[in-house]
């Protein structure tokens, strides 16, 4: 997969441009649903999983930072390595590398948990990587929620610098 180049992933695997940044396509979405206790919609029915494809690039390098009620799996496909940042709810910041390197402390998977605001970015500006993200249960918009700058240095202040660098300043929508 490394001789193609990430122009030729985005034709051949049909992605598009992600509000957070960098490209994604949904590849699955589970027939099989849960019931929650996000009584937050009309509805708190929830595919069992849904997966994606996702993609950085040295012209799209980084994720702003965005928040899932779900768990999400971040499974390492091909290209160079992600950072993967989280802010918990209590305001820990946690970062992965997720990437081919065990050798180097690099994970081949990484587990963001639900709640928690993630960015990610490429480890090496001029190389793409390509993820699959798995969220359980299934990915809904109305479980998602991008960060704002002002928003997020409200709650956490004290990450003000990582915030600003890695978020929108103005909302945004899917």
């Amino acid at each position: 997969m490394d001789a193609l180049t990430a122009e030729q992933l985005v034709d051949m695997l049909k992605l598009i441009p992600h509000p957070e940044g960098g490209f994604f396509n949904e590849t699955a979405r589970s027939k099989t649903t849960v019931t929650t206790d996000r009584n937050h919609t009309d509805s708190n029915i929830r595919s069992a999983g849904t997966t994606i494809l996702f993609l950085l690039t040295p012209q799209a390098p980084n994720a702003k930072f965005c928040k899932n009620m779900s768990e999400i799996m971040h499974v390492w496909c091909g290209g160079g390595a992600q950072i993967h940042t989280f802010i918990r709810p209590d305001g820990t910041v946690t970062e992965h590398v997720l990437g081919p390197g065990v050798d180097q402390g690099q994970h081949p998977q990484v587990l963001c948990p639900p709640g928690a605001w993630k960015t990610s970015r490429l480890l090496e500006e001029d190389k793409y990587s390509l993820i699959t993200e798995v969220v359980h249960p299934g990915w809904e918009l109305c479980d998602f929620e991008m960060g704002r700058t002002d928003k997020l240095v409200k709650l956490f202040p004290q990450h003000r610098v990582l915030i600003e660098k890695y978020t929108h300043k103005e909302d945004v929508t899917f």
